[in-house]
């Protein structure tokens, strides 16, 4: 049987990249692993699928995680997916895209002549879970635990690249079925923010991990409610968060990096 070619769209939201397929089912775990090979596949974080709608949304995101692993909801990706709705099917620019996370309200920034500018999503309200300490690779890390549709740990301090590396998947084996680590330091300027991410590892950018920063720091009283802008080693996105945390705003850019036709895991 000659296999039948997958029409893909490779996207990315400050470097967090995606392939993104439009489908009526949802592929097997070892051909989204295969597609995000940087190596042998395309080369992504992850593989969103476009499915149709399940309660009264314009669709249904999947998401699967770069190790063939699911996730709820992911901040860059429902970005990514609504501009491609946007710009592929003229929807818009009010869109209710469903997840296994809720349905989440996306506004779509649009230049002249149909270019996505960047898109806003309502992330919904943030859960507070708790406040947890690891004592892992020699330090004592004290984690706070959000849930923005998916789980996360903020270990205020210091925000690099190499203490991510190193300690992000420590922590992330230290919960059961995983978790989302983000290290974050809060300045006058916004919050500086590194995530290691459960199932992908470092990514250049985390929506969720940018919101779930913002929270906890607002929680915590390292800032102020009201908009902060959050800077990733991809680039910033602008995080809005209410007085009481039931109100979570999103905003940044998703952008087309390039489409093909595969064959590969079919």
């Amino acid at each position: 049987m000659t296999p039948v070619p997958l029409q893909f769209f490779k996207y990315q939201g400050l470097g967090n990249d995606f392939v993104v397929v439009e489908t009526a089912a949802v592929m097997t775990p070892l051909r989204a692993k295969l597609l995000c090979d940087r190596r042998r596949g395309i080369g992504a974080d992850g593989v969103l699928s476009i499915l149709p709608p399940r309660a009264g949304g314009v669709a249904f995101m999947h998401i699967y995680n770069s190790d063939g692993s699911v996730a709820a909801m992911c901040g860059n990706g429902i970005r990514c997916v609504a501009s491609y709705l946007a710009e592929r099917r003229g929807k818009g620019p009010q869109l209710a895209i469903e997840t296994e996370g809720g349905t989440k309200r996306c506004l779509v920034h649009q230049r002249k002549g149909g270019a996505v500018e960047a898109v806003s999503v309502e992330m919904g309200p943030a859960r507070w879970l708790s406040e947890e300490t690891f004592e892992i690779g020699g330090e004592r890390l004290v984690a706070q635990r959000v849930s923005m549709g998916n789980p996360h740990a903020v270990i205020f301090g210091e925000a690099s690249l190499a203490r991510a590396e190193r300690l992000g998947p420590l922590v992330e084996r230290e919960v059961p079925g995983g978790i989302n680590v983000g290290f974050a330091s809060v300045g006058a300027r916004g919050i500086d923010l590194v995530v290691w991410e459960r199932g992908a590892g470092l990514t250049d950018a985390c929506g969720t991990g940018a919101c779930a920063a913002a929270v906890a720091a607002v929680r915590s009283q390292r800032a102020r409610p009201g908009a902060v802008e959050v800077r990733l080693p991809g680039g910033a996105l602008e995080v809005t968060v209410g007085p009481d945390l039931e109100s979570v705003l999103m905003r940044g850019p998703a952008e087309l990096a390039f489409e093909g036709r595969t064959d590969l895991g079919s």
